[in-house]
């Protein structure tokens, strides 16, 4: 069977400077598959994978996403919002329901910051258990000590199925709220300490970034792996002097799948995992 595959990020300029999510709660809606101020991949009349529904945590509407079916292959669903913030938030959250159709999907929550167009902060929710009543979420949005000037969320629903795309498994997300802004002094300083940020965009096709954070002068490994564990490229082999680096990485002869990349520096090992979707 063959998939259709599509991820996109829509950016939407929102005027001001906004300190809560923008129609956070999915209360006003242009119509009943366009939530005003988010941005969708539904195509009208061919398919739909964001759409209304009065299943709500608070209030009369929350926002439902779903795979959907288009000539036997799946569409994942994405939904998202770019707009102006001048605060570090730590955190993300919100309020959820997930109807997954096998034990291999994952709805996801991304949320970058960035500043003058570089991302300075990282947040990432994976969610793999059904719950059919609304649970919260928190995703910690790991950042570098700046103040962002404007953040991007988005939540999809993907397969990490190699057989089964998982059409008609379905979420719904609602009453979104930042967590508690910190005052950050702008620095230049080195990191204190090793990091190794999620890659933006995840899932990707077929390029992708990857940030990380080096605390002393040392030697620094960057590699990707299959989900069989085979190394299947290495993007960093060199001695690397305290800083933030970023990395771009390009899978365009890869296949579709889960992979995992690895940052190794002395005694400091972190994996992390991104999805490449064609």
């Amino acid at each position: 069977m063959k998939y259709f595959y599509l991820f996109f990020i829509v950016i939407l300029s929102v005027s001001g400077i906004n300190a809560q999510v923008p129609n956070s709660g999915f209360e006003s809606w242009t119509d009943d598959i366009t939530p005003q101020e988010w941005g969708t991949n539904n195509f009208p009349t061919v398919w739909t994978t964001v759409s209304k529904t009065s299943t709500a945590h608070t209030g009369s509407f929350a926002a439902r996403l779903e795979v959907a079916d288009f000539n036997g292959g799946p569409i994942y669903p994405a939904l998202s919002i770019t707009f102006p913030i001048n605060q570090d938030y730590v955190s993300l959250n919100g309020y959820y329901q997930f109807y997954p159709t096998n034990s291999e999907m994952v709805l996801i929550g991304l949320a970058y910051t960035f500043k003058d167009g570089l991302i300075i902060g990282t947040g990432i929710l994976e969610i793999e258990s059904a719950s059919s009543n609304y649970s919260q979420f928190s995703a910690e949005i790991l950042g570098n000590n700046q103040i962002p000037d404007s953040i991007m969320i988005q939540f999809q629903i993907f397969s990490n199925s190699q057989t089964d795309p998982g059409m008609g498994s379905y979420a719904f997300i609602d009453q979104l709220s930042f967590g508690q802004a910190t005052d950050v002094e702008e620095t230049n300083q080195n990191p204190n300490e090793f990091r190794l940020a999620q890659n933006y965009p995840n899932p990707f096709n077929p390029s992708t970034s990857i940030q990380y954070r080096v605390s002393s002068i040392s030697q620094v490994i960057l590699t990707v792996y299959d989900i069989l564990g085979n190394e299947v490229a290495t993007l960093v082999d060199e001695y690397k002097p305290a800083g933030s680096y970023e990395i771009d990485f390009n899978a365009s002869k890869l296949t579709s799948g889960v992979y995992f990349y690895k940052l190794q520096s002395g005694s400091f090992v972190e994996t992390k995992k991104m999805v490449l979707l064609r």
